[in-house]
């Protein structure tokens, strides 16, 4: 459930990226009421309806900690296929690490 949560939560900062105006000087509010803004908004609402189920069922301590670092690793991921963002070597790095960090936690879960 951890990655459902993640994957509504990452397209929906993809799809609030792609839907934010690139000036918001002088921004008329009808500008924000378009289908990308609007969507995104909504997998912000999904994601926190999974939230509260994740944390209903699992511990803060292992599901906070897991959900934002796939969250993290899964932002860069998308935003580099999807909004041909660069990713600079210290973020794969990072990546790696995370990663590491998340597999530890797994596994203390799993020998808990």
């Amino acid at each position: 459930m951890i990655t459902v949560y993640v994957l509504l939560n990452s397209f929906g900062q993809i799809l609030i990226k792609t839907g934010t105006p690139e000036n918001m000087k002088g921004l008329d509010i009808r500008e924000l009421l378009n289908i990308r803004l609007l969507s995104g908004a909504l997998l912000f609402g999904l994601s926190f309806l999974a939230w509260i189920f994740i944390l209903s069922k699992t511990n803060l301590s292992y599901s906070f900690p897991f959900a934002v670092g796939f969250g993290y690793t899964s932002v860069i991921v998308l935003s580099y296929f999807i909004l041909k963002e660069d990713i600079a070597p210290l973020q794969i790095l990072g990546i790696i690490i995370v990663g590491l960090g998340l597999t530890l936690i797994f596994l203390n879960r799993t020998s808990a």
